[in-house]
């Protein structure tokens, strides 16, 4: 038996037994005359019991199926205005950007986040999730058919791709405000590195001497011998150059990298031979079955290695996986000023959410309550509510009883009372 039902099995009782003392102590009432106050009180009590029964029971119901009388079942006949009621209620005060970005102040979701990720188990947990996930992937990826719709679609797109025009378009960031050049300096820097370290020295100039042929003629025209000595003068000139071009930013070499730079994305963009030459690298490229055959054994080699690994109890992924998962976590404990970044996105982010979608929400609560049935909505107020107002009957039939009880009192005084 529900709490519903036993509560109106409880005020329901209460007026039965106010109806039996009322009957008993009325027959009584002419051989013991102190019953009359019993009397009155256990009428009372009935009109409280009776007039609190029909005030609840009007909210859900028709008293007795009685439809003339107005203003009974009153959830019902105003459930739209009910249901609007709601939805602007809780759109107001619980989906209002003030009220949620105070609430996600308060929650402060990197702490959260992080804590949640360093208790016990969750870390695993998230892996395991991401492991499985993983597996399922792969598994669906192991069909032909998927297989064969996938490459059959990113073959398509790449033979439609402009890839010149494209190359252009990314060399054009590159080089803008001579972006180009902090690569030539990085690469000019680690050549220097290299040719200033004494056995890279010592071992061009070794080829330089045995295998130049320029410089071999011209040491034999001359009569000159070219050894390793003469050859390491020739490295270290190249050093120089090398700082020298570090060195100058407007320096010859680097005009000329310029201008080789900006004439090929010139060239990509017009030159329609080299442009022909890009799309047709492209197209033997997606056409050549060694290429396809190398691509595929490498993917069934990493397909077969992972799904073996996560089908293992140690899985090397999981762990991998948990133990980055467990890093990201410390990392994000310890570093202050990256949890106010991440609470900073989350609240600069969440009002526009908020209020592109909280009238979106209210709306989709009040349509919810007005497609429930007339008597799904009575029996989920009833059951949510009626217990509670249950006790509405039980306190009518007592406060019933001691009202009646005081009145026949004071009735009775005010006569004693009276000349």
């Amino acid at each position: 038996m529900s709490k519903l039902d036993r509560m109106k099995w409880v005020a329901g009782g209460l007026l039965l037994l106010a109806a039996v003392v009322y009957a008993i102590a009325q027959a009584l009432e002419v051989r013991y005359r102190g019953l009359h106050y019993v009397t009155v009180a256990a009428e009372a009590a009935m009109v409280g019991a009776i007039a609190d029964w029909f005030a609840v029971t009007a909210l859900f119901h028709h008293p007795l199926g009685l439809r003339f009388i107005p203003h009974t079942a009153v959830i019902p006949r105003n459930r739209a205005r009910i249901a609007a009621g709601i939805a602007q209620f809780i759109e107001q005060n619980f989906l209002s950007a003030e009220a949620l970005v105070q609430r996600i102040r308060e929650f402060r979701p990197a702490r959260t986040l992080y804590g949640w990720l360093l208790a016990p188990g969750n870390a695993q947990a998230v892996a395991g999730f991401a492991t499985r996930l993983a597996g399922y992937l792969l598994e669906a990826l192991d069909d032909e058919r998927l297989r064969r719709f996938l490459q059959d679609g990113f073959a398509r797109i790449a033979r439609k791709a402009d890839i010149a025009g494209a190359a252009a378009q990314l060399l054009d960031v590159l080089t803008e405000n001579r972006r180009h050049h902090e690569l030539l300096d990085a690469a000019l820097k680690s050549l220097d590195e290299v040719l200033s370290r004494e056995e890279t020295r010592a071992l061009i100039a070794a080829e330089i001497a045995r295998n130049a042929p320029l410089l071999k003629r011209f040491s034999d025209l001359f009569q000159l011998k070219l050894d390793e000595r003469t050859a390491l003068k020739i490295v270290e000139v190249l050093i120089a150059k090398i700082g020298e071009v570090r060195g100058t930013e407007d320096h010859e070499l680097r005009r000329r990298f310029d201008a080789f730079v900006a004439g090929f994305v010139q060239r990509l963009k017009i030159d329609e031979r080299l442009r022909a030459r890009v799309e047709a690298l492209r197209d033997e490229a997606l056409a050549s079955p060694a290429l396809g055959r190398y691509l595929g054994g490498l993917w069934d080699e990493l397909r077969a290695w992972l799904k073996t690994d996560l089908a293992r109890e140690s899985s090397t992924v999981r762990d991998k996986a948990a133990h980055a998962v467990t890093a990201i976590a410390r990392s994000l404990e310890s570093d202050e000023s990256m949890q106010r970044w991440i609470d900073e996105r989350i609240l600069a982010a969440a009002p526009a959410l908020v209020e592109e979608h909280r009238a979106g929400i209210g709306r989709f609560i009040e349509e919810q309550i007005l497609s429930w049935q007339e008597r799904r909505l009575v029996e989920e107020l009833e059951r949510h509510l009626g217990a509670d107002l249950q006790y509405i009957r039980v306190n009518g039939t007592v406060v019933g009883a001691l009202a009646g009880l005081a009145i026949a009192a004071l009735t009775e005084l005010a006569r004693l009372l009276m000349p």
